[in-house]
């Protein structure tokens, strides 16, 4: 047993530490060098990649000012990245879902996993149970939350919770989290009113449509997304060439029995309706990356969501400017496609998503 507590400083999200560092720290001072003054200072390079992050997001710009997101960030409860999901739902009036998802996520997943294998499975089928086809983990907790909350009001949430795989204690917690949250939004006059526009109605005006729901998930959960090679029926990321569904995600599990495990993740991936997923964590374990908490979405979604709030002035590029930086194109000898290749623009969201446009933005492709 350690004779002394981990400090807070090395236990508080790094992301989360860096937004208010900037609060603290001297207007010269980086927040680098200022953490490192502490007794127990987290690592450098750790910190140099949360800062990062927070310039993806928008939190910070080039010189580690924060931005106005940045400040509204430092006055919400969450993680940096579940707070912009939170503030984006705000603004695409579907408040209500996105406030549970995000809840969700800060704090841990509500369902219990069983250590025998004939109730994992059980566990497993509680849990596609909730997907309503949208092969989405977001909307397994969605879900799971609003049913429970139904149970409750009928008096009967434990036995909802063991039958269902679920932990009554998390449950309670999240409603917590979502009450703390939504009281800050409203404290500061400008998310949330009392009375008018932005009122909690109007707020929740889209709640109940899944696609704006995706949209808020996407803007938050940026830059953390993987593309669909249709060819090797593989997930790829910006540094991995290979990446994995957990076991515990629903989009892991195929909806044919007799696969055998092998070739599980590339009937997963097979079966994926859409070419992007978002994903809320990612671990590696034997080299092998695994995402968890994913949902699938449009290229479209991608499009609209992610990357920076302001593209520079070459992001979007004609065909005959980007016909020549090495982009690869499967080679045809069709004077159709040739012709289709031919009028499309190239969007740049980052150095890694690069997305294909018709000239009317009517599709879009990786």
């Amino acid at each position: 047993m350690l004779e002394f507590q981990t400090p807070e400083l090395l236990r508080m999200p790094l992301q989360e530490l860096c937004l208010h560092t900037k609060l603290l720290a001297p207007i010269n001072c980086s927040v680098v060098d200022f953490l490192m003054k502490a007794p127990d200072p987290p690592p450098a390079l750790i910190v140099k990649n949360a800062l990062q992050m927070l310039k993806a997001i928008d939190a910070m710009d080039l010189w580690e000012d924060l931005t106005e997101l940045g400040y509204h960030l430092t006055e919400l409860p969450v993680e940096p990245h579940l707070g912009k999901m939170v503030l984006c739902a705000v603004a695409l009036k579907c408040l209500d879902p996105v406030l549970t998802i995000a809840c969700a996520l800060a704090y841990r997943d509500p369902f219990v996993l069983p250590t025998l294998a004939s109730q994992k499975r059980a566990a497993m089928l509680c849990r596609k149970r909730f997907t309503a086809g949208t092969f989405s983990d977001h909307m397994v907790l969605l879900r799971a939350f609003q049913a429970w909350q139904k149970a409750r009001s009928d008096g009967w949430e434990r036995a909802f919770c063991e039958k269902n795989f679920l932990s009554q204690a998390t449950m309670e917690v999240i409603v917590g989290m979502r009450t703390q949250l939504l009281g800050q939004l409203r404290a500061s006059g400008s998310f949330v009113r009392a009375r008018g526009g932005a009122d909690i109605r109007d707020v929740n005006t889209n709640s109940e449509n899944w696609a704006v729901v995706k949209a808020a998930l996407v803007a938050g959960m940026y830059p953390n997304l993987v593309h669909v090679n249709r060819e090797s029926l593989v997930l790829t990321g910006p540094k991995e060439k290979k990446v994995q569904f957990h076991p515990t995600s629903v989009l892991s599990q195929t909806q044919y029995k007799k696969i055998p495990p092998a070739n599980g993740q590339t009937a997963a991936v097979q079966a994926l309706p859409t070419d992007w997923v978002i994903y809320d964590e990612m671990t590696r374990a034997h080299r092998i990356a695994n995402i968890k908490c994913c949902s699938v979405v449009t290229s479209v979604t991608v499009a609209l969501f992610c990357g920076p709030a302001r593209l520079p002035s070459n992001a979007l590029q004609t065909s005959s400017s980007f016909r020549g930086d090495g982009l690869s194109n499967d080679s045809s000898d069709s004077e159709m496609e040739d012709k289709t290749t031919a009028n499309l623009s190239l969007l740049k969201l980052d150095e890694w998503l690069h997305l294909k446009l018709d000239p009317e933005v009517r599709n879009v492709s990786f």
